[in-house]
């Protein structure tokens, strides 16, 4: 490279030079440290140190290869490191992942979760599933962990975060202590993931993941601070199991969750479950009713923190099934639909969506979900509810006329999470008889 002369630069153009070359090379680090200048020299010096710290990743990244490489002169291509994330937590499922890196794959701050800042963990997740031949993650839910305990819960992840794999691992690499049942040869790795790229890898999609679903969860249990411990036995969290009892996804085998629950009525117990298993508002308001109907039975503190919960969930849902909604009528436009109304309510009930296309009047119920673990939202749906747009629809039809147009019930299930959204449209889903 034909060298500029230096003296002729200001210390900022040579900055920008430095910053265009994306890199200099020794000549040019050894005329910089030649210039009269300080402000030139500290450039020379800031370019070293940056050469010795690229220098001691890379050895650092390298080291961590030793054991793939060991087998890939076996002749073991594919191996798959295997982490999880989530087994202190008093709440939430234990997740787990299961990464096939390229051989001799080389990601630059790759390391052990907990070594790593969330900002940097989020920037090394994208970058893996950039680079990973297969990246697939399982989880065990807060019930499984009860009836398992955490142990076989956390190996039950592992398994599904295997099977989810679209290539098939010829040799498992697990952090810890190995995993019982594994459909694949493996190699159980002590403090793998500060050890291995593979496991490392794994521990990064595990963490992530799981931080990404407590963050979901923060947003339907607001009162317990989900979003920032991310389930753990922090000071805050703990106050508000003490204040507020546990909710769906606390894991009551655990001590932590049994100690320092209110000394609360089995009515109490069940109510509360049933609002925080409430999917939608229709079955919230029934169970609102049930609470109505017993609250003379129940001390008065109980039906102040049940009332409590009852609007948090409330405020959550409208708040869920408003965007989901938006989504759906937004998807229904896009296919041609003309929106004819939208939350039109009777004394009988309500429809969530009235739209026509060409010759056919469709009354749509949609339905949202956030979270797997209450099942598909199109199931709830139930023939009651469908017995109820019927008769909302017959309502609308009385003071519309349609005669051209066939009528027909849709479901439109729409599944949210923090990476978007996903649309199930099913046309016609069910039919109700007349009467």
């Amino acid at each position: 490279m034909s060298l500029p002369d230096l003296s002729t630069l200001t210390i900022a153009a040579i900055r920008d030079l430095i910053s265009t070359l994306g890199g200099i090379d020794d000549t040019l680090i050894n005329a910089l440290e030649a210039d009269p200048r300080s402000g030139v020299k500290n450039l020379a010096l800031r370019e070293r140190k940056r050469r010795r710290a690229e220098a001691a990743e890379h050895a650092r990244l390298e080291k961590m290869l030793i054991l793939e490489r060991k087998l890939h002169a076996k002749g073991i291509r594919r191996i798959a490191g295997v982490d999880e994330a989530g087994r202190g937590p008093l709440a939430g499922p234990v997740v787990a992942a299961a990464v096939i890196l390229p051989q001799d794959a080389l990601i630059p701050g790759l390391n052990d979760s907990k070594a790593l800042s969330p900002e940097r963990r989020e920037t090394l997740f994208d970058r893996i599933h950039e680079v990973g031949l297969a990246v697939a993650v399982g989880r065990a839910d807060p019930a499984e962990i009860d009836r398992l305990n955490i142990l076989q819960a956390t190996y039950l992840a592992m398994r599904r975060a295997l099977e989810g794999l679209s290539l098939p691992p010829d040799r498992v690499m697990v952090d810890g202590k190995g995993l019982p049942e594994s459909p694949y040869p493996e190699i159980a790795v002590v403090d793998g993931d500060a050890t291995s790229l593979s496991i490392a890898a794994a521990s990064i999609v595990a963490k992530v993941t799981r931080d990404r679903q407590m963050v979901e969860y923060d947003r339907q249990y607001p009162v317990y601070g989900f979003a920032g411990h991310k389930g753990y036995g922090s000071p805050d969290h703990l106050r508000a199991l003490r204040k507020h009892g546990p909710c769906l996804i606390h894991r009551r085998s655990f001590a932590g969750v049994a100690n320092l629950s209110p000394d609360r009525s089995e009515d109490f117990r069940i109510f509360a479950e049933g609002i925080a298993q409430a999917a939608d508002l229709s079955q919230l308001k029934a169970i609102g009713r049930s609470i109505a109907d017993a609250r003379e039975a129940l001390p008065q503190d109980e039906v102040e923190a049940l009332r409590k919960r009852y609007a948090q969930q409330q405020t959550a849902l409208s708040r869920t099934g408003r965007r989901g909604e938006d989504i759906a009528a937004k998807d229904l436009v896009r296919k041609g639909y003309r929106i004819l109304a939208r939350g039109y309510r009777t004394a009988r009930g309500e429809i969530d969506i009235v739209v026509q296309k060409g010759n056919t009047l469709a009354f749509v119920e949609v339905k949202t979900a956030t979270s797997p673990h209450f099942g598909p939202p199109e199931a709830r749906v139930t023939p009651e509810k469908q017995r109820q747009v019927a008769r909302v629809a017959r309502a609308y039809l009385q003071y519309h006329a349609f005669p051209a147009c066939t009528p027909r019930f849709d479901v439109m299930a729409i599944r949210l999470s923090r990476d978007g959204h996903s649309i199930q449209h099913i046309e016609g889903a069910f039919r109700v008889e007349s009467g």
